[in-house]
C-alpha cells in the first residue's frame, strides 16, 4: 500500500517537472535509464532524499538543454525559411486576389447579363424579337427612301426639261429691244423729258450735239439701263443672264443660283450683286461681246481663268469706264458718225476690253496689280475712243484670219 502511494507521488512530481511523454524520455534517456523505469520503477528509492534532489537536478539541467536545443533548432530553422515564408505568403496573396477577380468577372458579368436580360423585352414563342423587327424596318425604311429619291430625281429631271422648254436663250438685238422698250425705260424718259431746262439746253449749245432727237433718246435709254439693278420678275433679265452662262460654259442650262456663276467671273453665287454701277446694261453687253465675238471671247475667258482675275466683274468695270465718257459726251462725233449709240458704245467695250486682254498677255498680272492697268484703260477710252476702236478692229480681223474662222 505504502508502495503503491510513494509510486504514484513518484509519476506525480515527475509530470510535475516534465509535461510531455516525449520529453520524459528524453530526460531518462540522458539520465541512463529508460522512461518507462523512470515512469513505472515502483524500487526507486523515495526514501532517499539525496538520489532523490540529484535526479530532479539531472532531469531539469536535461530539460534545460532540450529547450536550449529546441529554441536554437526553431532560429535556425526562421533563419532559413524566413524569405521562403514571406515569399509563400506574398504569392499566396497575389494567388488570392486573381481568384478573388475571376470570381468576381463571371458575378459582375452575370449580373450585367441579367440586368440586360431584364431590359430586353420578352419575346413569346413564335413573337419576331424585336432586334430582327428593327431590322426589317430599317430595310423598309431605306427602300422606301430609295424609290422616293429616284421618285424625285425623275421629277427634278422632267421638271428640268420643262425648264429648258420655258426659259430661252435670248439674242442680243432682242434683248436691246425688250429693254428699251420696257414700260421702266419709257416711264423714265418722259420724266427725263419733262425736267430738261433751258438751262440744260443752253449749256448744250457750248457741246458737240447729237444730231437727231432719236440719238438722244437713245443715249437716255442707255444711261438709264445702267441705273437698272436686276429684276428676278423681269424674264428678258434672267433670259441675259441665262444666255451669257450657257453660251460661255457650251451647256443649255443654268441655276439661277449657285458656285457655277464664279466659273465665269461673278463673286459670288448671286451675278445681280455684282452688277455695281453698271446696272443690266452690264449684262446687255457681256451678251454683245459674246453675240459678235464668241470664239475670241472664250479664249479671253480661259486667260482670266488662269491667273485667278475675275472675268465677269472686270467687263462690268469697263462698261462704267465707257458710260463716263458717254456722259460727258466724248462719245458724240462717234455716234453721229455711226448714227447709233449702242453701236459705238460696244465697240469702244470691246476695244477697251481688248486692251487689258494684250496687256495680259505680255506682262504678269495679279488680281492686285490689275488696278493699275484698268486706270490706263479708263484713261484710253475717255481719251482717245476713236483710236483704241480702230486698234481694236484691225486685231480682231487678224485673230479670226489665223483661227480660220
Amino acid at each position: 500500500m505504502i508502495a503503491n502511494q510513494r509510486a504514484i507521488q513518484k509519476k506525480g512530481n515527475i509530470h510535475n517537472i516534465i509535461d510531455n511523454d516525449d520529453e520524459i524520455g528524453e530526460v531518462a534517456e540522458w539520465a541512463g535509464v529508460s522512461a518507462a523505469q523512470a515512469k513505472d520503477d515502483d524500487d526507486f528509492d523515495f526514501d532517499n532524499k539525496q538520489v532523490f534532489q540529484q535526479s530532479n537536478d539531472h532531469i531539469e539541467q536535461a530539460r534545460q538543454k532540450i529547450n536550449q536545443k529546441l529554441n536554437k533548432k526553431g532560429t535556425n530553422v526562421n533563419k532559413r525559411n524566413g524569405p521562403l515564408v514571406n515569399n509563400l505568403k506574398d504569392k499566396a496573396k497575389s494567388l488570392a486576389l486573381q481568384n478573388n477577380q475571376s470570381n468576381e468577372a463571371p458575378i459582375q458579368q452575370q449580373c450585367q447579363s441579367s440586368d440586360d436580360e431584364n431590359e430586353k423585352p420578352r419575346v413569346d414563342k413564335g413573337e419576331e424579337s424585336p432586334d430582327k423587327k428593327v431590322f426589317r424596318l430599317s430595310e423598309r425604311s431605306i427602300g422606301k427612301i430609295e424609290e422616293e429619291f429616284e421618285q424625285a430625281n425623275k421629277e427634278r429631271m422632267m421638271d428640268l426639261e420643262k425648264k429648258k422648254n420655258e426659259v430661252k436663250q435670248i439674242s442680243f438685238i432682242e434683248a436691246w429691244d425688250q429693254l428699251k422698250g420696257s414700260q421702266d425705260i419709257r416711264d423714265q424718259i418722259e420724266f427725263i423729258q419733262k425736267k430738261t431746262s433751258f438751262l440744260d439746253k443752253l449749256f448744250g449749245c457750248f457741246s458737240i450735239h447729237l444730231k437727231s432727237s432719236r440719238l438722244i433718246q437713245e443715249k437716255n435709254q442707255v444711261c438709264l439701263m445702267s441705273q437698272l439693278q436686276f429684276d428676278d420678275n423681269n424674264e428678258s433679265h434672267f433670259r441675259i443672264l441665262y444666255t451669257i452662262y450657257c453660251q460661255l460654259m457650251t451647256t443649255d442650262y443654268c441655276l439661277r443660283y449657285g458656285s457655277h456663276w464664279e466659273m465665269i467671273g461673278f463673286q459670288g453665287t448671286d451675278p445681280a450683286t455684282d452688277l455695281r454701277g453698271a446696272g443690266i446694261l452690264g449684262l446687255l453687253q457681256i451678251l454683245a461681246f459674246i453675240s459678235e465675238y464668241k470664239i475670241y471671247f472664250k479664249q479671253t475667258l480661259k486667260i482670266f481663268q488662269d491667273i485667278s482675275i475675275p472675268f465677269s466683274i472686270t467687263l462690268i468695270n469697263i462698261t462704267t469706264f465707257v458710260l463716263v465718257s458717254l456722259k460727258d459726251n466724248k462719245l458724240n462725233q462717234l455716234i453721229n458718225q455711226e448714227d447709233s449709240v449702242i453701236s459705238v458704245i460696244n465697240k469702244l467695250y470691246f476695244a477697251g476690253f481688248h486692251l487689258l486682254t494684250k496687256i495680259l498677255k505680255k506682262e504678269q498680272i495679279t488680281f492686285h496689280t490689275i488696278g493699275v492697268h484698268l486706270t490706263h484703260i479708263r484713261k484710253q477710252i475717255h481719251e482717245q475712243p476713236q483710236k483704241l476702236i480702230r486698234e481694236f478692229q484691225s486685231d480682231i480681223q487678224r485673230f479670226y484670219k489665223i483661227n480660220n474662222v
